[in-house]
């Protein structure tokens, strides 16, 4: 195996590549952050406690961004399919 660094496809710039990442990473940390808040209020039911009401503004918009975010990214990749 070479030492080398991946190229990147030609038409790609890095500037991209890293928008990209860092989109994808957003939307997972976005989702995770639902999934705790989502375990923390039924974790809370579960106990009759009373849970914080960020909790469920945090799962209420988090789910949905992290799906907007990841459905984009979808649609990008396939139009940059249908392109090549």
């Amino acid at each position: 195996m070479s030492g080398h660094a991946p190229v990147p496809p030609p038409g790609r710039s890095s500037e991209a590549g890293k928008l990209l990442v860092t989109v994808i990473l957003l939307a997972a940390v976005i989702s995770a952050a639902g999934i705790v808040s989502l375990a923390v209020i039924l974790v809370g039911a579960l106990f009759g406690a009373e849970t914080w009401p960020g909790f469920v503004g945090i799962a209420w918009v988090g789910f949905p961004v992290a799906f907007l975010l990841m459905a984009a990214m979808v649609i990008r990749n396939i139009r940059r399919r249908r392109s090549l």
